[in-house]
């Protein structure tokens, strides 16, 4: 008789929670950007209601920061779900189409973390640790940033949102809120692209900088080398020329002048090419510092402060 009234407390509880969610989502009212978010995420009819049980918000910087910052930090927070609510920072930036999208995505499979029993999150360890190991390089360094008892839910929330090829028993999960959860990956493709490109460029040219000024310095040793040899060998032909009989034929007097004119006109080569490698770097200089102005521009429109140190 004790078990059947644990199990139909159990029972209670868990309707009790159904039906507030029920309620919740019958009374949410969602933006008109909010309705297009969840329609563009395809749900399905569980997530459509633990979507608008969990009332997403769209919201501006102060707003958004009273719900979703705990004091300073230099972490970019796109969203976040709180108090059974979800809250998005509302981007709009042309350059990162999708992030809003993802967030709301992302923020949805904390909401139904949440609900999921100790025994369904457990049956999603071992699949879940798989998906860590083989994208350990694209997950480790945002996992490992959390507490270990927060480590297995973002691992479950970033596999579902940014790991496409999942194991067959995340996809059949997955596809319990997302019927095509592949698109929502596309939406973290699409705005960290944006980012994974600059960086891309901006590693490149450091590379190419750094090869062009290595090369200039190269040249540069050898063309004053050259012209100081040049000088010091000018200075022994004139000193020659004063001395009558120091050429000992007219022939060695022009091939010694002609071997200095030929030298002059080399380093004149040398010299524009030098002039050329310093364009290039300089050219190379403002693609990188543009980059960097972007890059800038970018993680202070998600709220991050990190930036790269410019090329001087």
């Amino acid at each position: 008789m004790l078990l059947v009234v644990a199990v139909l407390a159990l029972v209670t509880i868990l309707n009790r929670e159904r039906i507030y969610d029920f309620y919740r989502g019958q009374t949410y009212q969602p933006s008109s950007e909010m309705v297009r978010i969840r329609a563009d995420l395809n749900l399905t009819d569980k997530g459509t209601f633990l979507f608008n049980a969990a009332q997403p918000e769209l919201n501006e910087a102060a707003e958004f920061n009273s719900y979703c910052r705990n004091g300073e930090s230099e972490i970019a927070v796109l969203g976040c779900y709180r108090s059974g609510n979800i809250y998005v920072y509302n981007i709009t930036d042309n350059n990162l189409n999708g992030i809003r999208e993802l967030t709301t995505a992302h923020e949805l499979l904390h909401a139904n973390w949440a609900r999921m029993s100790e025994a369904e999150k457990v049956k999603l360890t071992e699949p879940l640790t798989r998906v860590f190991e083989a994208n350990q390089e694209m997950l480790e360094e945002e996992i490992n940033s959390y507490d270990i008892s927060e480590k297995q839910e973002e691992l479950y929330v970033r596999a579902g949102t940014e790991v496409a090829n999942l194991p067959e028993v995340l996809e059949k999960h997955y596809a319990e809120i997302f019927k095509d959860q592949d698109a929502v990956v596309a939406y973290y493709d699409s705005y960290i692209e944006v980012f994974r490109a600059l960086k891309a460029e901006m590693d490149s040219l450091k590379v190419e900088l750094n090869e062009i000024n290595e090369t200039i310095e190269q040249k540069m040793a050898e063309y004053e080398r050259r012209v100081s040899q040049l000088s010091a060998d000018i200075v022994s032909f004139n000193s020659c020329a004063e001395v009558a009989g120091c050429f000992k034929a007219e022939e060695e007097f022009n091939l010694r002048r002609e071997s200095l004119i030929d030298e002059q006109e080399a380093l004149e080569v040398m010299y524009n090419e030098i002039n050329e490698l310093i364009d290039a770097y300089n050219a190379k200089v403002e693609i990188y510092n543009a980059d960097v102005s972007q890059s800038e521009r970018l993680n202070t429109i998600i709220n991050s402060s990190s930036k790269p140190q410019e090329v001087n």
